[in-house]
């Protein structure tokens, strides 16, 4: 016996197809495998608690006075306390209490060596006397270093007196997100101009990895147009290299000095995806660093006991494939691309993928019953 094809709407038979056939259900006949909305993809916010203070006017100004921030809860157990970061870190107190609108044409003192504020700081020569400012560093777009703007040289070059100790430096890109491969190369001028005057054999970093202040530091002023943007992003990496600490910290510690600042999620992530990168070149160097004081120390016994000197183990670590190596590769294949794409294909066999949606069980059941008929 042949049954006619009876019509579908949505997924069900419709309503009334069939001689004696009741109606299916109306509800629907997928729903979605895991939670969708309707809105524009978007990664979760990077939340930036401001710091707390304390308003006490007695203790406001006084020299020496710290006033203390709350970092929040330091991510993965890495970061430092906040009672290590002011005691030890030379975080200057916050000046949130003493804000005023007409601040954000002026630059702030972020560190005891690091100043960060707009063009118009950077021009301004008697506040660089006063300072004793001996390095600036611009960030600024491309086309805007080739025009030649944001340039605060050419006003420190009518002082002989100041155009003989103050030097410039410039962070030039085409975008913001280059600014994560020049937040190194900003990093390093700053330490270096800092502990340009310091005596030899000066030890950068006390015993418990915190920064170590020369006694006659170079000091730094990083700024860009309005110096609420990518020069404070400089600086957030700066500190975060500093002081060992996490991006949030070091937007907080920015916070409470410079409270015009913009960071936006973009500049977040950015600096939050630095973040492994110096931690990672940190670590390097401390293992390069405790690999050189231990073949030191050990050629010093050697020495001292005059037993000969050791040549250095081979680890037995394999060097990169050169292109000859990856021919030879491409070669045993037979120069049979297809082989090379099956064998990759294998990682995928016991992966199954999950479809965006499914029918739903009453769906299911309706059209079986449908079909039994």
């Amino acid at each position: 016996m042949h049954m006619a094809q009876q019509p579908i709407q949505n997924g069900n038979l419709a309503p009334g197809a069939g001689a004696g056939m009741a109606p299916l259900s109306t509800s629907p006949s997928h729903h979605p495998t895991l939670p969708w909305s309707n809105g524009i993809p978007s990664p979760p916010r990077i939340l930036v608690p401001p710091p707390t203070l304390i308003n006490d006017p007695a203790s406001r100004g006084r020299p020496g006075t710290r006033q203390p921030l709350n970092y929040g809860p330091p991510p993965n157990g890495t970061s430092l306390s906040s009672s290590q970061l002011l005691a030890s870190s030379g975080i200057l107190p916050t000046t949130l209490q003493d804000w005023r609108y007409e601040s954000r044409r002026e630059a702030q003192q972020i560190l005891p060596h690091l100043y960060l504020g707009p063009v118009s700081a950077a021009k301004d020569l008697a506040y660089l006397r006063r300072e004793n400012i001996t390095l600036l560093i611009a960030v600024r777009n491309n086309v805007t270093a080739r025009h030649r703007l944001l340039n605060a040289y050419n006003e420190i070059a009518k002082d002989p007196e100041l155009k003989a100790r103050i030097r410039f430096e410039s962070v030039d890109v085409s975008g913001n997100q280059e600014l994560i491969a020049s937040f190194p190369i900003a990093s390093k001028l700053v330490d270096d101009h800092l502990y340009n005057h310091a005596p030899p054999g000066f030890a950068r970093r006390k015993p418990n990895g915190l920064p170590e202040q020369p006694p006659n530091p170079g000091k730094t002023l990083i700024y860009c147009e309005s110096g609420n943007e990518r020069s404070a992003a400089v600086a957030a990496a700066y500190i975060m290299q500093h002081i060992n600490c996490s991006a949030v910290q070091a937007i907080q510690v920015i916070q409470g000095r410079r409270f015009c600042v913009c960071f936006d999620d973009s500049m977040k992530y950015l600096l939050t995806g630095y973040e492994p990168i110096w931690m990672a070149r940190r670590d390097v160097e401390i293992q390069q660093l405790a690999a050189a004081a231990a073949a030191t120390a050990s050629q010093h016994l050697n020495a001292v006991f005059g037993r000969p000197q050791q040549e250095p183990a081979n680890t037995g670590k394999k060097s990169k494939r050169g292109i000859e190596e990856a021919y030879d590769d491409e070669d045993m294949s037979g120069g049979d691309y297809s082989l090379l794409t099956e064998l990759d294909a294998a990682r995928f066999e016991k992966r199954e993928g999950i479809a965006p949606f499914s029918d739903s069980q009453s769906s299911a059941m309706s059209l079986d019953d449908a079909m039994d008929v």
